[in-house]
């Protein structure tokens, strides 16, 4: 392993000092709550949340994340783009949701590791215009990834890092070869 690159990472749920969910958009604010107080209801959720997905075109994606997107990830949410993220959302969902269920329950247990023990070159992009992953939890992995070359990006949010800076991030890792 040459180095590693993380983009819009969550922090752990458990992280110290940390409002996990300040400046999450409410949809996400929900799903994860709902997912560790009512696993029945968020079940429920998930699969009709499920069929939208499968349904839904590119056009129909900024209905279904409104309350993630920020102006900036609304703009680029368009055309080719919005097209190429419905496509991928209905391909990752064919199989059904448990994937999906599975990175939710990912999200609320221990990591199994101290991010002090990470050895590897490590670049860590987040946006502060993100509203699915909060731009706390990009400073907050920032400040503990030993030796992390962190980009915080003022103008980006959650969707402009793979519009804009998937060239950044080839050029990086490229670099390490």
């Amino acid at each position: 392993l040459v180095g590693e690159a993380a983009l819009v990472g969550l922090a752990p749920r458990d992280a110290e000092g940390l409002d996990w969910f300040d400046g999450m958009g409410q949809d996400n604010v929900d799903d994860f709550k709902l997912q560790r107080t009512d696993k029945d209801a968020a079940r429920a959720k998930l699969q009709t949340e499920r069929e939208e997905t499968m349904a839904a075109s590119g056009e129909d994606l900024a209905g279904l994340l409104k309350t993630l997107l920020t102006p900036v990830d609304a703009a680029v949410l368009t055309g080719e783009f919005a097209e190429h993220l419905a496509w991928t959302g209905r391909e990752g969902l064919a199989p059904g949701a448990q994937g999906w269920w599975d990175d939710g329950e990912a999200f609320s247990r221990p990591w199994g590791f101290e991010l002090s023990a990470i050895e590897v070159p490590v670049l860590l992009m987040h946006g502060r215009q993100d509203q699915f992953v909060p731009f706390g939890h990009g400073r907050w992995l920032a400040e503990r990834i030993p030796g992390v070359e962190a980009r915080l990006l003022d103008d980006d949010g959650h969707l402009t890092l793979l519009t804009e800076r998937i060239g950044e991030v080839h050029a990086w890792l490229a670099e390490r070869l």
